[in-house]
């Protein structure tokens, strides 16, 4: 029987067909349907009746599907994110300009008489910069928004020769950077000239997204993130045209422990709000002054620390039992993943069918970056065998053909991933009904570690790499094995790891 694919329907005709409904708050930015309306469905037949012909072409249709909602969901980030970027881009469009608020001529009490008699001239020749740029920024702007398609229409039903014809005109994108510099210039905006969290924040985010290769959907997560922590920041502590070198080291301290009353929480968060500032100052030739360095308490986090622990050993058969009693196919194999290789939930519900190496003579499966999910930075790729129960389910299990496709269509992306966590979290709660807070479907990792140290014969290094944990020694192992097919040493160290009965002494 082949793996159910989500989204695949067979019509009373007998042929299959791709149908899948397009969340209502993307509508506005998938494509039109023929008769010009939102497309409530993605709906397309695959022009077969045969079930492993359809398999290959929802490939396809999917992917296509995939490549316009990640487009779709962009376009509403983008609207819906803060138009702070825009401001401070515009920002540094008056300055350059010359026509930001705060560089027009001030006349100050201690003036000199020079200045004093210099004062008109000079107002005189600010208000000729400044309606001259603004001028100029308003017709490229025009320029920018005028509406060609409804141009086009106009002339080709003669409107356009009409007397009275007036161009038409879309509306200013609140994401232009142009449109935020003539809002600043109108004193619609408010910024200020010299350096502001607004301006800190917007490098850092910029920086960091230049620097660090996220998959689409993360990266979007990250943003949106990141600017609600940062905004919330800048909301407790005078906005975010806060002066960068007037932010108070103890009205930081006291906001930060009475925000985020946990020192792990508080310790995480404090870290961004440190790195905004250091990232400020590499970037700029002009230091300021970080308050949040050297905040962060470890010792403390360590000691209100929620240790995960690893099964005991009654626990873990119960465990296994009731993942093996799953019925959905693939939610039972990123169990038995887990269970029998110590990986992590990602890297489980991110292989592809290429990953997944049954015939070799050490079968085997692979974790690596694919094009599903990137390997985590305190992880590595590496080749890991199967033991026997974990090598006979995937047996039972029809495979795509496709060797690019997830091996897990349901759970092969970031919400899979998540979807996959609280499946499996609801057997170690509510099924099996464990109180006790530090026990996690992560604990199988715990419980491979635990193993392999009562393993005596195991070396560490080699366990640590089948977890594909980073260490000294697990890298030497690394850069001697990558991602081959593993010797066979590292299979007898995966039956002894799986011999040991009893892994540890628990309080309670």
């Amino acid at each position: 029987m082949a793996a159910k694919l989500s989204y695949l329907f067979q019509s009373p005709r007998g042929y299959y067909e791709y149908r899948r409904q397009v969340p209502a708050k993307l509508r506005p930015y998938f494509p039109l349907t023929k008769g010009k309306r939102l497309m409530t469905e993605w709906k397309a037949s695959l022009q077969t009746t045969d079930e492993r012909v359809a398999h290959k072409q929802w490939l396809k249709v999917n992917e296509q599907y995939e490549a316009t909602k990640n487009l779709a969901e962009k376009l509403l980030a983008k609207r819906n994110l803060s138009s702070s970027e825009a401001i401070t881009a515009g920002k540094n469009i008056t300055l350059e300009a010359g026509i930001h608020p705060d560089q027009a001529p001030v006349l100050k009490a201690d003036a000199t008489q020079e200045e004093i008699n210099s004062f008109e001239e000079r107002v005189l020749a600010w208000n000729k910069n400044l309606e001259e740029k603004r001028e100029l920024l308003l017709d490229v702007l025009y320029d920018e928004h005028i509406d060609e398609e409804q141009q086009r229409r106009d002339y080709d039903s003669g409107k356009w020769f009409q007397q009275d014809y007036k161009i038409p005109m879309k509306s200013f994108d609140p994401t232009s950077p142009r449109v935020a510099a003539l809002n600043i210039v109108d004193g619609e905006v408010l910024t200020k000239i010299y350096p502001t969290w607004q301006d800190a924040v917007e490098l850092y985010i910029k920086v960091n997204k230049q620097e660090n290769k996220r998959e689409a959907e993360k990266e979007k997560r990250w943003e949106l993130k990141t600017r609600s922590l940062l905004a919330r920041f800048a909301k407790g502590n005078g906005g975010l045209n806060l002066k960068l070198d007037e932010i108070d080291r103890q009205t930081v301290r006291n906001w930060l422990h009475k925000t985020y009353p946990k020192a792990g929480t508080r310790n995480r968060y404090n870290n961004v709000f440190s790195a905004v500032i250091n990232r400020w100052n590499k970037e700029n030739s002009s230091s300021v002054f970080n308050p949040f360095s050297g905040l962060s308490n470890k010792q403390l986090e360590k000691e209100e620390a929620l240790d995960r622990r690893s099964f005991k050993p009654i626990e873990w058969y119960d465990y296994l039992s009731h993942v093996n009693e799953l019925s959905d196919p693939q939610i039972r194999l990123i169990g038995l993943l887990m269970i029998y290789t110590g990986c992590r939930t990602n890297e489980a519900c991110g292989l592809q069918v290429k990953d997944l190496k049954i015939e070799s003579n050490v079968p085997h499966v692979v974790f690596r970056t694919n094009s599903i999910r990137r390997m985590d930075k305190d992880g590595f790729e590496r080749a890991v065998p199967l033991l026997t129960p974990l090598l006979d389910a995937l047996r039972h299990y029809e495979i795509l053909t496709e060797q690019e496709a997830p091996l897990f269509p349901k759970f092969g992306s970031t919400k899979g991933f998540e979807n996959a966590s609280v499946k499996l979290r609801y057997i170690v709660n509510t099924v099996m009904a464990l109180e006790d807070p530090s026990v996690v479907p992560y604990s199988t990792r715990h419980t491979f570690r635990d193993r392999s140290e009562v393993a005596g014969t195991v070396a560490k290094s080699r366990a640590e790499y089948i977890m594909g944990h980073v260490s000294d020694g697990s890298s030497r192992i690394h850069k001697e094995y990558g991602t081959k097919t593993p010797p066979q040493i590292l299979l007898d160290d995966m039956i002894k790891i799986y011999e040991v009965t009893d892994w540890g002494y628990y309080d309670k």
